[in-house]
């Protein structure tokens, strides 16, 4: 296969100079010419690397950020993938083969040789997954940030016990949790990791979307716009300590906040507010 790899490959790159950039985080704001398509090397792998033909990508929040911010001129925008294994280094971790069905996820946006959104990509072979015949590429690229985001913040920041190979948590405990945003991708699945680790899953989202957390397994769900949602929540589940905030912009951290405040817990957020924050 590997003579069927061409030299170049499309791409999908960062086009904001570094002063456009500067003033989007300044006032908040997007302009400028974001993206183009353009033509690139395809990557050089190194000795523990593979090499994906990419057939599906999916796209996350961080996407449109770095290019609002973060990425400078010919980095390679997109993070999380479904593809083919068409080239394998010497030492590549995970015993991959050529033709196998890969997902994963890659930090795109800030380098020239890496990032989901093109033909080609590079990655570590123990930073990826082989997908099943039951999953469809569609399926497997979301299984990517979203996923590895819920499982950081629930797992090894707030300390939510891990799933074992029988699909049931160590140490289970029926203890609530507030997923702020429970809609979002990263909420779906902060919320299954929450339930299947038996913990009461209490979300928020507009009334819309309260069946459908619910069907993902949230227990209880509040409208987040409601004057009273923070108090309708610590009067239903006085002893609620622990937090995860999948929106992080607006007023979320600080309802996050009231919520667990008395209980002096904890909130992870997915985005750095800048300062520590105290509950009024």
């Amino acid at each position: 296969m590997d003579d069927e790899i061409p030299r170049t490959m499309k791409a999908l790159v960062g086009n904001r100079s570094m002063i456009t950039r500067i003033l989007n985080y300044a006032c908040s704001s997007s302009s400028g010419d974001g993206v183009k398509v353009t033509t690139v090397p395809v990557p050089e792998i190194k000795d523990n690397e593979i090499l994906v033909r990419v057939r599906c990508v999916a796209f996350n929040p961080t996407d449109f950020k770095h290019v609002d911010i973060l990425s400078p001129r010919g980095a390679i925008i997109g993070c999380d993938y479904t593809g083919t294994v068409v080239r394998i280094g010497s030492k590549a971790p995970g015993n991959w083969a050529v033709g196998d069905r890969i997902a994963g996820w890659t930090h795109g946006g800030l380098y020239p040789d890496r990032g989901s959104f093109a033909e080609y990509l590079k990655i570590p072979g123990d930073l990826a997954w082989k997908v099943p015949s039951s999953v469809s590429d569609e399926e497997a690229t979301t299984f990517g940030v979203s996923a590895v985001t819920a499982m950081l913040a629930l797992n090894v920041r707030l300390g939510v016990p891990w799933i074992d190979d029988t699909g049931l948590a160590k140490g289970r405990f029926d203890s609530p949790i507030l997923i702020y945003s429970g809609a979002t991708s990263a909420g779906i699945y902060a919320i299954q990791l929450a339930k299947y680790a038996g913990l009461k899953v209490v979300t928020t989202a507009s009334p819309r979307s309260h069946d459908f957390v619910k069907e993902y397994g949230a227990d209880d769900v509040f409208d987040y716009r409601s004057s009273t949602a923070v108090v309708d929540i610590i009067r239903s589940y006085p002893n609620i300590k622990i937090a995860m905030d999948c929106f992080s912009e607006g007023g979320s951290i600080e309802f996050c906040a009231k919520v667990v405040r008395k209980n002096q817990g904890r909130v992870v957020t997915l985005l750095d507010p800048g300062t520590t924050m105290a509950a009024p």
